[in-house]
Order: C-alpha cells, then structure tokens, then sequence
C-alpha cells in the first residue's frame, strides 16, 4: 500500500497531501532559497563598480567584453568618439609625440594645442619642470596629461604618474581624461583615489598596476601612510590648481607628498593664479623650472559678459527667476556660499517648476556623481553649487554663470565665471550684490583691473524703497509698554 501511495497520481488525496507537506517542509523551501542566494550573488556580482582606472567611468571593454578588457588590448572607452577628427588633422602631431597617444588625441578631438599647450608642452616633453600659470577653461589638464603618457614607461610594474588635485570630482574628471587620451596604449591603466570611495575597490585596482594614480592629498596620503602603493618608481609629479589646495587647508599635506616622492623625478604645477606660497612651494621642490604664464594681469576674458544686479536679500530669488525668464540660459551654474543656502536655493527653484539640482560637499559622492552626469548630458539646465565645482571641473557649453551670492573671496569670483566663455567660446556672468556685499564687489574689481557694469530691469522688484534711492528705508523703532516686571515690548494681536 505504501508503495501505491507514493506512486499515485497527482489527482489523487495522497499526492495532493505528500506534495503539500514537501512544499511546508525543509526540500522545496530549501531549494527555493539556495537560488534565490546564487540570484543575489549574481546580482551583487553585476551591481559592482566597474574595473575602471577613472573610479565609475567605462571599464577597458565597455562591458560588453569582460576578458578582453584585462589585458589591456581593447580601448577603455568608445572608440568612435563623436568628437573624432582624422589624425591628419591632429596638430599635436608636431611634437613628435608616441603614435598610439597621437591617435588617442585625434579620436577625442584635439586638433589644435591651446595657448598654455603650446608654451608648456616643449618643456614638458624635453623632461623640464614647468610652472604653468592661465586662466580657467584654457586647457591645462592636457597640458600635463600628454607629457605623462608620451613618457610613460611600462616594462616593469610600478606608478609612474602621480596627479595631485583638490577635490574628487576633479580627481575623477581628470583619470577619466587619462583614460581617453590612453585608448590606444597598452598597459596603461589609470585609477582614480579620493576620499568617499571605498577603500577596498581601491586596494582592488592598484593590485592591477595603475600606471597612472590621479588623488586627492587626504587620500593619498592614507595609502602613502598604510604602504598600499610607493612612489619610488615615480616619472611624474603634477599638482593641478596648486593655488585651490592651498585655499583648502592641505600646504601640509602637499610639503609630506613632495617629501615623499623620489628626487629623480619631473614635476609640472598648473594653476589659474599663482599666489606666494605657491611659488615658494616651487622654489623648494622644483629644480629650474621653466615659466610659462599667460596673461597674468588679466584675470578674466573678454569674452564673458560681466554685470551686476543690486538687490535686497529678500528679493534675490524673484529677481534669478526673472534673470533665468529673460535670458533663457541654455545651461548655468548658479553659485551660492553655502551649503544650506544652495539647498534652500533648489527647493524655491522647484517649487516655482524650475528643474534645478544643488551640488556641495555635503551631498553623498554617488549623488553629486549623479547630478553632475545629469547637467552635462543636458537632463536639466539649472545647477547650483558651492565653490566645489568652480576649480577644474571641465562642464562644457555652459551659458551662464550667476553669482546668486557674491565670493568673499575675489579670486573665487575668477574661477566661478571661468566656468563659462571656455576655449575661446562667449559666456554671461551676472552678480547679485546686496546692501552688505560692496566690500567684497570693490576686491573683486580691484583684483581684476576693471568695474563691473550695473544692470537693472525695469518693472521688477530689487528693494523695498523701490524709488530713487537704493537704500533700505530706517527700520521702526520697536515700541514697549511700561509694566511692574519693566519695559516689555508690545506683541501684535494673533
């Protein structure tokens, strides 16, 4: 009977009850839950960051060829670039650079070298220090990233390049350069080392001998510190915006760096000004640098729109509204001192059906990752952000520049418009002054050697004593009624 029972058919009572006490029981449950783990680890498994030198960028196959891409052989990012130009038309060509970095070149669209490439790239090659001083926006970052690939050794393992930048997007924009411009190179890997990744991916990557490392100074010096990577295979040393990391506290931080990298060794500094200590900093660790400074007592272009918009602070967030309604940027970035107050700026914004997205140092990488994606492929127009993005980031076709609050530091106001009018192409940049903000307009037309223009709209609303005067009217002294307890100020009736 037992027999019967076990080989009955599912119609009958006992199948139906035999099946039913299997599926509560452990075999069915069991194995339900064993593929429901290997889909996890497969998930997991496809959800983590790319193998990439650039910390998120393309991996060296595009994804598409996971083996290939290890080797090396394949280039780390699309080949059919839409900026392409033939490599006969690469005029990069002259400097008699490596052919596979002439073709990287010529695939992401460098056809002519800027002004700071031109003057700084013979020394560079030859094996010089340079000191590279030109305004935001001119080309820099090529400047030093074609000299470290032309002589990038890859026979043995080790770093050979070391770029120092101040923050982690910019750390993340320039390996991600690296990474185009090395399409065609073999063995050549960049990797991308800022605070906010994690540090096992990282440790992940430089087990893959990263030949070019790209990092901020709090991170480097972490790994420096732990004996992740050393330097003394080192070719190249670039601080990029030398000036910036000063600003942020890190001149330690960079005089340890220096201290650790070998003596023989080749160092470029770029940046937009070329403070004291800067200077200072090359006189100690470079040796003969060659100089080449561009139009270093003109600190903006001319081909950026400056003005000024005296207002009140309560009616700074109309008056954008009406700046942004008027002139119809197609992409701007609006400034704000702090975070808070950039916060606060995008929910007004979006309240009113402006798409508008705030970026600061306070916001999780991934995210500010994401939203800086999101405004350079033209999902929406409006960014607003903190002096994080003024420095390096490399945000193309941006229109406007509006300060919606006013730098307390004038060389921040040069670096926030040199975000528009890049290479050569026209820009807007408009400031809101307020009633307390004319100290901070007279450095900044000190520092620049000119007075920034008023500009006003009729019909709108910029003070509340709208007529002739721009000053506020006195306030009404507060009126207090005599009790037992003493003066007491008057409440108004809820």
């Amino acid at each position: 009977m037992s027999d019967d029972t076990s080989s009955s058919p599912a119609g009958k009572p006992g199948g139906r009850r035999r099946r039913r006490r299997r599926g509560k029981s452990g075999p069915g449950a069991s194995s339900s839950s064993t593929e429901s783990a290997k889909a996890d680890d497969s998930s997991a498994g496809s959800s983590a960051p790319p193998t990439s030198g650039s910390g998120g960028g393309a991996g060296k196959g595009g994804g598409s060829k996971p083996a290939k891409a290890a080797k090396g052989d394949q280039p780390r990012v699309p080949v059919d670039d839409e900026k392409a130009i033939p490599i006969d038309q690469c005029a990069f060509a002259e400097y008699e650079l490596r052919e596979d970095l002439v073709k990287g070149l010529a695939a992401t669209g460098y056809r002519t070298p800027s002004p700071i490439q031109a003057k700084s790239l013979p020394h560079a090659i030859e094996g010089r220090d340079v000191i590279g001083q030109a305004r935001t926006g001119t080309g820099k970052t090529a400047a030093f990233l074609v000299p470290s690939l032309h002589q990038i050794d890859t026979s043995s393992p080790g770093v050979r390049a070391l770029i120092v930048v101040p923050t982690r997007e910019l750390a993340i924009q320039v390996a991600s350069e690296a990474d185009r411009l090395s399409r065609f190179m073999k063995g050549v890997r960049t990797l991308a080392v800022y605070g906010g990744d994690p540090m096992k991916r990282q440790l992940d990557e430089l087990e893959r001998d990263p030949k070019i490392i790209v990092a901020t100074p709090g991170r480097l010096l972490d790994h420096l510190s732990r004996r992740t990577f050393k330097l003394d295979t080192l070719q190249m040393l670039v601080l990029d915006e030398a000036d910036r990391m000063f600003d942020l506290g890190f001149r330690e931080d960079i005089a340890k760096i220096m201290r650790h990298a070998p003596d023989r060794k080749q160092t470029l500094l770029y940046s937009a000004t070329m403070s004291e200590e800067v200077l200072a900093l090359s006189a100690q660790y470079m040796k003969d640098p060659a100089r080449v400074f561009l139009a270093p007592d003109k600190m903006t272009v001319d081909e950026v729109d400056q003005s000024v918009f005296r207002v009140d602070r309560q009616f700074k967030t109309s008056l954008l509204i009406e700046v942004l309604k008027r002139e119809a940027p197609d992409r701007s970035i609006i400034f704000t001192r702090t975070k808070i107050g950039a916060d606060r700026l995008a929910v007004r914004l979006q309240k009113k059906g402006i798409e508008a997205h705030e970026i600061h140092s306070g916001l999780h990488q991934k995210k500010r990752e994401t939203i800086l994606k999101g405004f350079r492929e033209g999902r929406f127009r409006f960014l607003i952000a903190t002096d994080v993005a003024a420095r390096g980031l490399d945000i193309p076709d941006v229109s406007h520049v509006i300060n919606y609050d006013i730098p307390e530091n004038p060389e921040d106001y040069v670096h926030r418009i040199g975000r528009t009018a890049r290479m050569g192409k026209s820009g807007r940049a408009a400031t809101f002054v307020t009633g307390d903000d004319f100290e901070f307009l007279n450095g900044i037309e000190r520092l620049i050697k000119q007075q920034v223009p008023e500009m006003k709209y009729d019909n709108v609303k910029a003070f509340e004593s709208q007529g002739d005067g721009d000053e506020k009217p006195k306030p009404k002294a507060p009126s207090y009624t005599r009790t037992l307890q003493g003066h007491i100020r008057k409440r108004t009736r809820r």
